[in-house]
């Protein structure tokens, strides 16, 4: 998922472009959310430090004379921090841009606010277009993914994030349990598990990841996920299932120690 965060100081604006933000989200379907609208660059700066994103995607004032950060050093801290950041500068300091580049920041884009509101708002919808487009190209280049299509539109998440796939109750659908996410598509696990070899058949109704299961129930043939899910797995199976889950978490427990 990628995170979306704003830092702005003006009540009225903050409130109204989180609703922009929103409201483009839901829809064009992005598989986003704003996780923080603040007018405090220090409050965004401890809420990332605190509950760190994977991929973010923030809006920024750069002047905030009540505060003892500036939009510019709040910036520079999520450049110190983060891996994947997109920043776009939201502001009337035109004159701000040429240092934005000078401390390496990089922003994405500057959108001055000057433009009016109805093209500010233009320019946010096009940045969370091509924030969007940037994260989703980089998931490709950087991480063995999970692909599913709802309504013609392509998804993907980590493959690391999967816990399982199992049959859902509606014909002809299955549904994917991920570590943040639960979404029911179109589709067989036969079809499933020829495109993903490595998700393991457990059951008729299961391919699961193993390397994600924290637990085994023994008497009850199950295995057992960090959200509290469990699964089935076939008799016929279990002896083998069982033996590459010990397998998996004790390679865990020695990566831990």
């Amino acid at each position: 998922m990628l995170a979306v965060y704003l830092c702005e100081d003006n009540p009225a604006q903050l409130k109204h472009y989180t609703e922009v933000v929103q409201r483009y989200i839901l829809i064009n379907d992005f598989d986003m959310r704003v996780q923080l609208a603040t007018a405090s660059p220090k409050a965004l700066i401890d809420r990332i430090q605190a509950d760190t994103p994977q991929y973010a995607l923030f809006f920024l004032d750069i002047e905030f004379p009540a505060e003892d950060m500036t939009g510019l050093e709040a910036a520079i801290a999520v450049r110190q921090q983060l891996g994947f950041a997109e920043i776009v500068f939201v502001t009337t300091h035109s004159e701000m841009a040429l240092l934005t580049f000078e401390r390496k920041v990089e922003p994405m884009d500057f959108i001055v606010k000057d433009l009016g509101r109805d093209q500010v708002d233009q320019k946010i919808r096009e940045n969370i277009d091509y924030g969007y487009q940037r994260y989703t190209t980089y998931l490709e280049n950087t991480e063995n993914l999970f692909s599913y299509t709802i309504g013609g539109r392509t998804f993907s998440l980590p493959m690391g994030d999967v816990y399982f796939i199992a049959t859902a109750e509606t014909p002809h659908k299955v549904s994917v349990h991920a570590a943040n996410q639960l979404v029911e598509f179109p589709g067989y696990l036969k079809d499933i598990a020829d495109q993903y070899p490595e998700l393991y058949r457990v059951d008729k109704s299961y391919l699961v990841n193993l390397s994600n299961v924290s637990g085994l129930d023994v008497d009850k043939r199950r295995l057992i996920f960090p959200n509290g899910d469990q699964t089935d797995v076939a008799t016929r199976k279990f002896h083998a299932v069982k033996t590459l889950v010990q397998k998996y978490l004790k390679s865990r427990e020695g990566d831990q120690s």
